[in-house]
């Protein structure tokens, strides 16, 4: 991660308990890593194999459910991720993703055109994380 992030003051109205802010940060930098297995998890499921012999009970897994589940587990957390982003972000979702997901600084977001200062950047992040520690 390489940089650090400040703990808000108790007077901030975002303000977290550090252990839930740092939570947020790094619940929020996996997204990248669930969408590509959510991309991928499809095609690593298996379908029924009329090689083995036909059980009416069996102690063996289902693959295909176990990555059914997976799914949609990892689809919920990309949806409750992207909800916040948009109900926070003002129109400026995508810019507000690639900041608290990916990483970039404001000053990256600034080199590819993001319409608004350094203030209004920084106050939806905050606010980004207090709403997401709610939810986590």
């Amino acid at each position: 991660m390489g940089k650090k992030y400040r703990i808000l003051s108790d007077k901030n109205k975002y303000s977290l308990p550090k252990e839930d802010y740092l939570t947020a940060i790094h619940y929020s930098l996996r997204y990248p890593m669930w969408v590509e297995e959510l991309r991928t998890a499809a095609d690593t499921g298996s379908a029924i194999r009329y090689d083995r012999d036909k059980v009416q009970t069996s102690n063996s897994s289902d693959p295909t459910y176990e990555v059914a589940i997976r799914m949609a587990d990892l689809q919920g957390r990309i949806d409750m991720v992207d909800e916040i982003i948009k109900e926070v972000a003002q129109g400026m979702d995508s810019f507000l993703r690639l900041g608290v997901c990916h990483g970039l600084t404001f000053e990256q977001l600034k080199a590819k055109n993001m319409p608004c200062e350094r203030d209004k950047y920084y106050n939806m992040r905050r606010r980004y994380y207090y709403e997401l520690a709610q939810k986590i």
